[in-house]
Protein backbone atom coordinates (compact mmCIF):
# COMPACT_ATOMS: atom_id res chain seq x y z
CA UNK A 1 0.00 0.00 0.00
CA UNK A 2 1.15 3.61 -0.96
CA UNK A 3 2.76 5.74 2.19
CA UNK A 4 -0.49 8.28 1.70
CA UNK A 5 -2.97 5.77 1.24
CA UNK A 6 -1.47 3.74 4.35
CA UNK A 7 -1.49 7.31 6.16
CA UNK A 8 -5.14 8.18 5.41
CA UNK A 9 -6.59 4.42 5.64
CA UNK A 10 -4.72 4.17 9.07
CA UNK A 11 -5.54 8.04 10.26
CA UNK A 12 -9.88 6.72 9.99
CA UNK A 13 -9.07 3.52 11.44
CA UNK A 14 -7.50 5.24 14.65
CA UNK A 15 -10.23 7.71 14.74
CA UNK A 16 -13.31 4.82 14.70
CA UNK A 17 -11.31 3.04 17.11
CA UNK A 18 -10.68 5.81 19.12
CA UNK A 19 -14.21 7.02 19.24
CA UNK A 20 -15.65 3.08 19.99
CA UNK A 21 -13.16 3.07 22.55
CA UNK A 22 -14.40 6.47 24.44
CA UNK A 23 -18.03 5.14 24.45
CA UNK A 24 -17.09 1.87 26.44
CA UNK A 25 -14.62 3.78 28.87
CA UNK A 26 -17.43 6.73 29.12
CA UNK A 27 -20.23 4.56 30.07
CA UNK A 28 -17.73 2.49 32.74
CA UNK A 29 -17.24 5.53 33.82
CA UNK A 30 -20.55 6.24 35.36
CA UNK A 31 -20.39 3.31 37.27
CA UNK A 32 -16.73 3.52 38.23
CA UNK A 33 -14.48 0.55 40.19
CA UNK A 34 -14.47 -2.32 39.18
CA UNK A 35 -16.01 -1.82 35.77
CA UNK A 36 -13.51 0.33 34.57
CA UNK A 37 -11.04 -1.92 35.36
CA UNK A 38 -12.56 -4.87 33.27
CA UNK A 39 -13.24 -2.58 30.22
CA UNK A 40 -9.64 -1.65 30.71
CA UNK A 41 -8.27 -5.63 29.92
CA UNK A 42 -10.93 -5.77 27.69
CA UNK A 43 -10.20 -3.11 25.34
CA UNK A 44 -6.30 -4.27 25.36
CA UNK A 45 -8.00 -7.30 23.18
CA UNK A 46 -11.12 -5.39 21.22
CA UNK A 47 -9.66 -2.37 20.28
CA UNK A 48 -5.89 -2.18 20.94
CA UNK A 49 -4.74 -5.82 19.74
CA UNK A 50 -7.17 -5.82 16.43
CA UNK A 51 -5.73 -2.33 15.83
CA UNK A 52 -2.74 -3.61 15.68
CA UNK A 53 -3.59 -6.57 13.34
CA UNK A 54 -5.46 -4.05 11.34
CA UNK A 55 -2.61 -1.94 10.65
CA UNK A 56 -0.01 -4.66 9.46
CA UNK A 57 -2.92 -5.62 7.57
CA UNK A 58 -3.21 -2.90 5.73
CA UNK A 59 0.75 -3.23 5.33
CA UNK A 60 0.22 -7.13 4.04
CA UNK A 61 1.31 -8.63 7.62
CA UNK A 62 -0.34 -11.15 9.55
CA UNK A 63 -1.46 -11.13 12.93
CA UNK A 64 0.23 -11.18 15.64
CA UNK A 65 -1.19 -12.94 19.06
CA UNK A 66 -2.59 -11.37 22.25
CA UNK A 67 0.71 -12.03 24.45
CA UNK A 68 2.07 -9.65 21.86
CA UNK A 69 0.09 -6.55 23.00
CA UNK A 70 1.25 -6.89 26.53
CA UNK A 71 5.09 -6.57 25.86
CA UNK A 72 4.70 -3.53 23.65
CA UNK A 73 2.48 -2.08 26.51
CA UNK A 74 4.83 -2.87 29.02
CA UNK A 75 8.10 -1.39 26.60
CA UNK A 76 6.38 1.69 26.49
CA UNK A 77 4.50 2.60 29.99
CA UNK A 78 6.64 4.96 30.82
CA UNK A 79 5.77 7.24 27.90
CA UNK A 80 2.09 6.59 28.48
CA UNK A 81 2.34 6.79 32.22
CA UNK A 82 0.60 9.78 33.17
CA UNK A 83 -2.10 8.50 30.74
CA UNK A 84 -2.43 5.05 33.01
CA UNK A 85 -2.20 6.94 36.17
CA UNK A 86 -4.96 9.64 35.49
CA UNK A 87 -7.18 6.75 34.41
CA UNK A 88 -6.66 4.10 37.28
CA UNK A 89 -7.01 6.59 39.74
CA UNK A 90 -9.35 9.35 38.27
CA UNK A 91 -11.18 7.06 35.93
CA UNK A 92 -12.61 5.10 39.08
CA UNK A 93 -14.86 7.78 40.43
CA UNK A 94 -18.15 6.91 40.10
CA UNK A 95 -19.36 10.08 37.09
CA UNK A 96 -16.48 12.29 37.93
CA UNK A 97 -14.27 9.58 36.04
CA UNK A 98 -16.43 9.94 32.83
CA UNK A 99 -14.04 12.65 31.96
CA UNK A 100 -11.00 11.33 32.41
CA UNK A 101 -12.07 8.03 31.40
CA UNK A 102 -13.46 9.41 28.05
CA UNK A 103 -9.37 11.19 28.06
CA UNK A 104 -7.27 9.18 28.77
CA UNK A 105 -9.33 6.32 26.01
CA UNK A 106 -8.68 8.74 23.48
CA UNK A 107 -5.53 9.68 24.11
CA UNK A 108 -3.90 5.92 24.56
CA UNK A 109 -5.77 4.91 21.33
CA UNK A 110 -4.62 7.76 19.29
CA UNK A 111 -1.17 7.41 20.78
CA UNK A 112 -0.84 3.47 20.39
CA UNK A 113 -2.33 3.89 16.79
CA UNK A 114 0.20 6.12 15.75
CA UNK A 115 3.11 3.75 17.52
CA UNK A 116 1.61 0.73 15.66
CA UNK A 117 1.29 2.39 12.14
CA UNK A 118 5.38 3.24 12.55
CA UNK A 119 6.53 0.34 13.74
CA UNK A 120 4.53 -1.42 10.57
CA UNK A 121 6.27 0.78 8.06
CA UNK A 122 9.48 -0.33 9.79
CA UNK A 123 8.76 -4.11 8.88
CA UNK A 124 6.90 -6.62 10.21
CA UNK A 125 9.09 -7.58 13.32
CA UNK A 126 9.15 -5.32 16.83
CA UNK A 127 12.05 -4.05 18.88
CA UNK A 128 11.40 -2.84 22.52
CA UNK A 129 14.11 -0.15 21.95
CA UNK A 130 12.77 1.03 18.90
CA UNK A 131 8.96 1.29 20.46
CA UNK A 132 10.66 3.40 23.32
CA UNK A 133 12.05 5.79 21.06
CA UNK A 134 8.86 5.88 18.96
CA UNK A 135 6.65 6.16 22.02
CA UNK A 136 9.26 8.94 22.91
CA UNK A 137 8.62 10.66 20.13
CA UNK A 138 4.72 10.54 20.00
CA UNK A 139 4.77 11.69 23.68
CA UNK A 140 6.39 15.08 22.46
CA UNK A 141 5.20 15.71 19.61
CA UNK A 142 1.63 14.84 20.30
CA UNK A 143 -0.38 17.80 20.31
CA UNK A 144 -1.38 17.92 23.86
CA UNK A 145 -1.98 21.61 25.37
CA UNK A 146 -2.17 20.12 28.88
CA UNK A 147 -2.16 16.72 31.04
CA UNK A 148 -6.58 16.44 31.14
CA UNK A 149 -7.59 17.75 27.53
CA UNK A 150 -7.49 16.13 24.53
CA UNK A 151 -6.85 17.36 20.82
CA UNK A 152 -6.61 14.90 17.97
CA UNK A 153 -4.01 15.09 16.05
CA UNK A 154 -4.46 16.58 12.48
CA UNK A 155 -3.91 14.93 9.66
CA UNK A 156 -0.65 16.64 9.01
CA UNK A 157 0.39 16.28 12.09
CA UNK A 158 -0.65 12.90 11.91
CA UNK A 159 1.37 12.42 8.56
CA UNK A 160 4.24 14.09 9.40
CA UNK A 161 4.81 11.82 12.46
CA UNK A 162 4.55 8.64 10.22
CA UNK A 163 6.93 9.95 7.57
CA UNK A 164 9.41 10.08 10.50
CA UNK A 165 9.26 6.04 11.75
Amino acid sequence: MENEQFASAVYKLIEEKANSNTLIQGLTGLVGFPFTLIADGATVFTHYGAMLNEIRALKGYGPVTTDVIKPILTSISSEILFDLVADKVLGQIPLIGIYFNVICAKTMTWRLGILFAMLAKRGEGFDGDDMSVLARKIRTRFPQSDAITFKQPDYDVFSMLLSEA
